[in-house]
């Protein structure tokens, strides 16, 4: 059974929510989840948090980022450099639609998150029920392979 760390801001009740609402559509389909607020002892110092989040994603082969927010969380850009680095499958949601465009690219949608977080994701999602049928396309594969 395939493994997913979901990775986001995890401060606010709300951001949880979001997070475990992500979790629960990795779970029906099959995947064993991995939630740092849920799966590591928070009451930890920091360098234990560190270390247990890092060998949560050692462990996994799937990575779920979220990417909302003006400028993505510093611990969700680590994770996903982390997992591009390790070759993980690499899936963004981005259901957070402020201006992020820089007006002089040829495409402002590709600038709607950074470059190189962009071109690091394996799937970017814009929605909830994109995501939900990214999820249920990749619970059917064996292999994972990185484009």
């Amino acid at each position: 059974m395939k493994r997913i760390y979901i990775a986001g801001p995890l401060f606010t009740e709300g951001e949880r929510i979001y997070l475990e609402k992500i979790e629960k559509i990795c779970s029906e389909n099959g995947f064993i989840t991995h939630l740092p607020h849920r799966d590591v002892n928070q009451k930890l110092d920091c360098k234990s948090v560190f270390s247990n989040d890092v060998k949560l994603l050692n462990d996994v082969d799937i990575i779920v980022a979220v990417l909302n927010g003006p400028d993505i969380d510093s611990g969700t850009s680590f994770e996903i450099g982390y997992g591009y680095a390790k070759q993980k499958y690499l899936i963004g949601i981005r259901t957070d639609y402020r201006a992020m465009a820089i007006l002089n690219r040829k495409n402002p949608l590709e600038a709607e998150i950074n470059l190189m977080v962009r071109f690091s994701l394996n799937d970017y999602c814009k929605s909830f029920e994109e995501f939900d049928k990214v999820i249920k396309k990749i619970s059917n594969k064996e292999i994972l392979i990185r484009k």
